[in-house]
């Protein structure tokens, strides 16, 4: 509370010294307050000493393995939980929900398979992309234009093989992505009739655009991993 009156005060500085015609002393409040309010995020993170990440279950990715969670984001996430001094907590929950809990700031991360597409979202940012892969969709000019992100359909990710067996996965499923696809062919399931859209696409993370810091914290943990390699072996033990 009080850094958050810190920063508020040091704003309300900036305009006041701004009105005197004041603009260099103006310049280092704002400044001051936008620290200020930076620290605010790092601090809301390292009091609860948890990294908060919402995803739909996608196997090879993030997904569960009797008692424990495996995956390539699982992993990538873990690391970064660790680097960062914090307990990964990871909550499953159905696809489309990812992006509200984390918009509305119930998580930190969003996680399973999300694409990013070049449509702006003013509430989302994305990570660095960390696997290339595939968009695919039964009815190609039912993918929306302004949807941000990809794959999209209702529910959890284990409720499409049974969509997919009793044949209303086409109703069902706006987009999916290359691990899904595979995931549900892995089950003996026909998906006639699927297109790949054209284009080149990855897999990214998710989080508010607020969230400068952990953006930045996380760019630097991935450039780490990337320029070391640790990044391709990991790519290595889970997609194959």
């Amino acid at each position: 509370a009080a850094i958050i009156g810190m920063g508020l005060f040091s704003l309300m500085l900036a305009a006041t010294y701004l009105l005197m015609h004041a603009p260099d002393v103006a310049i280092t409040e704002a400044t001051i307050g936008a620290a200020l309010v930076t620290a605010i995020y790092i601090l809301a993170i390292r009091r609860t000493g948890r990294l908060t990440v919402v995803a739909d279950e996608v196997p090879g990715l993030i997904a569960r393995e009797g008692d424990h969670i495996s995956g390539l984001e699982y992993e990538i996430l873990a690391g970064f939980a660790k680097a960062q001094g914090l307990d990964l907590s990871v909550q499953f929950v159905p696809l489309r929900r990812v992006q509200w809990l984390v918009a509305h700031r119930e998580a930190d991360m969003g996680a399973g398979g999300i694409i990013p597409l070049p449509v702006a979202d003013d509430v989302l940012a994305t990570t660095p992309e960390h696997l290339p892969t595939g968009i695919y969709a039964f009815e190609p000019n039912a993918v929306r234009p302004s949807v941000a992100f990809a794959p999209d359909y209702e529910g959890y990710f284990s409720e499409l093989v049974p969509r997919a067996r009793d044949g209303t996965l086409a109703s069902t499923v706006i987009a999916l992505d290359l691990a899904r696809v595979l995931a549900i062919s892995r089950h003996g399931v026909s998906l006639k009739g699927l297109v790949r859209l054209e284009g080149n696409h990855a897999y990214a993370f998710i989080l508010s655009r607020e969230r400068t810091e952990l953006r930045r914290e996380y760019a630097s943990y991935f450039e780490r991993l990337r320029t070391s390699g640790q990044l391709e072996e990991m790519i290595g033990r889970h997609v194959q």
